[in-house]
């Protein structure tokens, strides 16, 4: 039987949040033409099937399974006749913080995953199904906290088959400019000069780079890790003021920082604080 657990539409504002999971005996050809809109992960539990990504068509067997970012143009089948079914498990998720989180575990990437047998990737999301059977709130946020513990199982025991050594080269150089972002949050004068002369590159390579791997500007995502901070900071200390929190994440004026944050939240960071109970 086919299974899907579906999170509440009024939850999508979660840092992760399951869209749909489930197991399916049965799996149909399906071809997306312009992706599918959540983060989407597939497996073979038996059986064979094969996805064709960007012009290559890869097996899926047993203990293989694929990551695909939202809006990746796809397709899947059966590769096997029709009375040897392709038992498939599949994901798919979204959030606020999944890109971050992705990018933290150098998981970002649309690309295909194996791993040994013994690994607990399929027990874990059989495991989820199972609870979903046994609680009477199937629709519990606690299910997408579990998107979370599968990104660290497919990251511990995941295993991918090697890039070319440039494009390794150069996720790892995005890897050290990230972390080299973070550290400079407060810096009000870090911009694309800056990150471009960090990494010793051209701004045009480096935006070209960053948009080809992450699919956003180098100076959008410092921007974001900007908000995701000041969200910490609104929330840890309600006598810091939102002018002091505006120059502690790097912004010039209290204005600039609240016209920000309330293009990429929704809401000015005030609100933001009394919602979330800091009064």
């Amino acid at each position: 039987m086919k299974k899907h657990v579906l999170i509440p539409l009024n939850e999508n504002k979660l840092p992760l949040f399951i869209e749909t999971i489930g197991f399916n005996p049965v799996q149909e050809t399906i071809t997306r033409p312009n992706g599918y809109p959540y983060y989407h992960w597939i497996q073979t539990v038996s059986g064979q099937g094969s996805i064709l990504f960007q012009n290559q068509q890869i097996n899926l067997t047993a203990n293989n399974g694929f990551l695909l970012l939202p809006h990746m143009q796809h397709s899947y089948r059966n590769e096997q006749s029709d009375s040897t079914p392709w038992e498939t498990l599949y994901i798919t998720f979204g959030g606020m913080m999944v890109k971050e989180i992705l990018i933290t575990l150098e998981l970002y990437q649309s690309t295909f995953f194996h791993w040994e047998q013994e690994a607990p990737i399929s027990t874990f999301i059989m495991g989820i199904l199972k609870q979903s059977d046994e609680t009477t709130d199937s629709f519990s946020i606690r299910a997408s906290s579990h998107v979370y513990e599968f990104l660290l199982l497919l990251k511990k025991y995941g295993k991918t088959y090697k890039s070319s050594l440039n494009e390794t080269n150069n996720l790892n150089t995005l890897y050290s400019l990230i972390d080299w972002m973070k550290s400079q949050l407060s810096n009000p004068d870090v911009g694309l000069d800056e990150m471009a002369l960090f990494i010793n590159t051209s701004k045009r390579h480096l935006n070209s780079l960053f948009q080809k791997n992450f699919h956003v500007t180098p100076y959008a995502y410092f921007v974001n890790l900007r908000i995701q901070q000041s969200k910490k900071l609104l929330l840890e200390n309600n006598d810091t003021t939102i002018g002091e929190i505006a120059e502690q994440v790097g912004f010039r004026s209290t204005s600039h920082f609240v016209a920000t944050f309330r293009k990429m939240v929704g809401i000015p960071p005030e609100k933001y604080r009394h919602l979330n109970g800091v009064i």
